[in-house]
């Protein structure tokens, strides 16, 4: 385990390389920033851009517990999820 914030942000820096690859159309890049309490994504609406606003001592902390995968890579799968609910027209909903 490693508490480095260097290290921790080399694996959002490969984390967001990945995800520009995956997701054609869309760019992602990052921030860390103590303005958010853990992490957040702000989209650029119409541009398809993506911003991952991180907390720097969070982030050490969740690499250094092991939970990189789970706190901070899927925040973009899940991201890609809510996007793709909500944009599904609800059975329940008449025009």
């Amino acid at each position: 385990m490693t508490n480095s914030i260097e290290a921790a942000e080399d694996m959002v820096r490969r984390l967001i390389t990945s995800a520009n690859r995956s997701h054609a159309g869309s760019r992602w890049r990052y921030e860390l920033t103590s303005e958010v309490d853990n992490i957040e994504v702000v989209p650029h609406h119409g541009l398809g851009a993506h911003t991952l606003r991180i907390h720097p001592c969070w982030l050490r902390y969740v690499v250094a517990q092991g939970e990189f995968q789970y706190c901070v890579a899927d925040e973009i799968d899940a991201w890609y999820k809510l996007e793709d609910l909500t944009a599904e027209e609800s059975p329940f909903i008449v025009a």
